[in-house]
């Protein structure tokens, strides 16, 4: 279930903080996911992380190990500036270096240019649920891995992305991913799933 440990290969670029308009989206959206539980910190180590689309190649996302704050600032914001799933690299500025998912956020954006934001958040619940009724999944295989980009692109090789943006991580503890044209749509993805799990009481 931890994550937290960068394994993708970048460069950082350590500068000022990001300018409020470019996270203000995403900090609304991640403060409704932390009151969840969705977003938090387990063992010490902080959990879950949000991006949103700047352009063809660059998004903001949240920094490495901010899972444990209720709420972040400028300071724990990351600009992916230019990323490469196929040769696990990514460069990003800011203030503090990118999530250790971010170059998986990467590979969602570059299934489709009409993903506009992407959410990750830890939920034994709904993880369990997604994979007890066959909801898509990864192979069992590491967070943040040249695997995990591998097996994002296989799920999702033969259908439209937007038709069916969520997947459960099966080698990823706890792990889920959603995405959408834009963070309102990809909110609304994951609390889809939600409501289908408290609707049916599934406690296992």
């Amino acid at each position: 279930m931890i994550d937290g440990v960068i394994k993708y290969n970048f460069d950082f670029q350590e500068t000022v903080a990001l300018n409020e308009s470019q996270f203000l989206e995403i900090e609304t959206v991640r403060e409704r996911l932390f009151a969840l539980g969705l977003i938090g910190v387990a063992d010490g180590i902080g959990y879950g992380n949000i991006s949103q689309r700047v352009d063809r190649d660059s998004f903001v996302i949240t920094g490495t190990q901010t899972g444990h704050l209720k709420n972040l600032n400028a300071n724990h914001y990351a600009l992916i500036e230019e990323y490469d799933d196929k040769n696990f690299y990514l460069k990003s500025l800011g203030a503090i270096k990118p999530s250790s998912e971010a170059l998986t956020h990467g590979t969602i954006y570059n299934l489709s240019s009409d993903i506009g934001a992407v959410i990750h958040i830890h939920s034994k619940v709904i993880w369990q649920f997604m994979l007890k009724h066959d909801y898509l999944k990864t192979a069992v295989v590491e967070y943040g891995s040249i695997a995990m980009i591998d097996e994002v692109n296989r799920v999702f090789s033969s259908i439209d992305p937007l038709s069916n943006p969520k997947f459960v991580m099966a080698g990823h503890e706890d792990g889920v991913m959603a995405f959408g044209r834009d963070l309102k749509e990809a909110e609304l993805v994951l609390f889809q799933v939600l409501g289908v799990v408290l609707d049916v009481g599934f406690l296992e």
